[in-house]
């Protein structure tokens, strides 16, 4: 035989009771307790220029408020149901935490304080931050430039590292400045597969390092 449930602090039959020590029904059990330990202030910081959300020190593709909201509860209540509601108010911002467990209901509000920062990718494009250049040099070049500049355009959006840092027009031709030396390789690939052009390498001296001297690499690339 089945024997009735009843919560010891308000009287109500139960079909569980829930706790370690002392066990409550549902209502009771969130009125003393909490699902999950919620901080009462989180700091959510992003990239002033491309939006992106700075999370565990590593700057994320989390662009919205709802994906920015997601990475930084997803971790708080791993064993339980989390729905996230959002609001403004008077000029600050708060989310109420639903948190389900099985019959157990319960939410705790939290409020957010955003941090805008540039993110050091950003910040090196707008300093105009380059580790390669390719010197394109020919007859007829503008749609080689425009395939390099689509190539360095795909190259960025598979990784924010990578990026056109400038392009300069010259009386011989154009300079690409480029920010990592995977960029320029990549582009190399492309233009040697499209144009058979002849290449020729040389480094220029930029400053020391930790006593070493550090190197630009920079490439001549002429098509004919």
């Amino acid at each position: 035989m089945e024997l009735s449930k009843f919560c010891p602090r308000c009287g109500e039959e139960t079909e569980k009771l829930y706790g370690e020590e002392k066990k409550l029904c549902p209502d009771c059990y969130t009125d003393v307790n909490s699902l999950a330990d919620m901080p009462k202030e989180m700091e959510i910081t992003t990239c002033t220029v491309c939006g992106r959300m700075k999370h565990k020190g590593r700057w994320i593709e989390a662009y919205s408020v709802e994906d920015q909201l997601g990475e930084t509860f997803s971790e708080l209540g791993e064993d339980i149901d989390m729905e996230l509601q959002f609001w403004e108010e008077d000029e600050e911002f708060f989310v109420r935490v639903h948190m389900y467990d099985r019959e157990i209901k319960d939410h705790d509000d939290v409020k957010i304080e955003w941090i805008e920062e540039q993110c050091p990718d950003c910040s090196r494009f707008q300093g105009g931050f380059y580790k390669a250049k390719i010197q394109l040099r020919g007859e007829g070049l503008e749609q080689i430039s425009d395939d390099v500049v689509d190539k360095a355009a795909e190259l960025t959006n598979e990784n924010r590292k990578d990026f056109l840092s400038n392009v300069e027009h010259v009386d011989t031709g154009l300079d690409f400045y480029l920010s990592t030396e995977n960029m320029n390789r990549k582009i190399l690939t492309m233009l040697r597969d499209k144009y058979n052009p002849e290449i020729e390498r040389s480094y220029e001296l930029v400053g020391e390092r930790d006593g070493q001297r550090v190197y630009r690499n920079v490439v001549s690339v002429r098509i004919d």
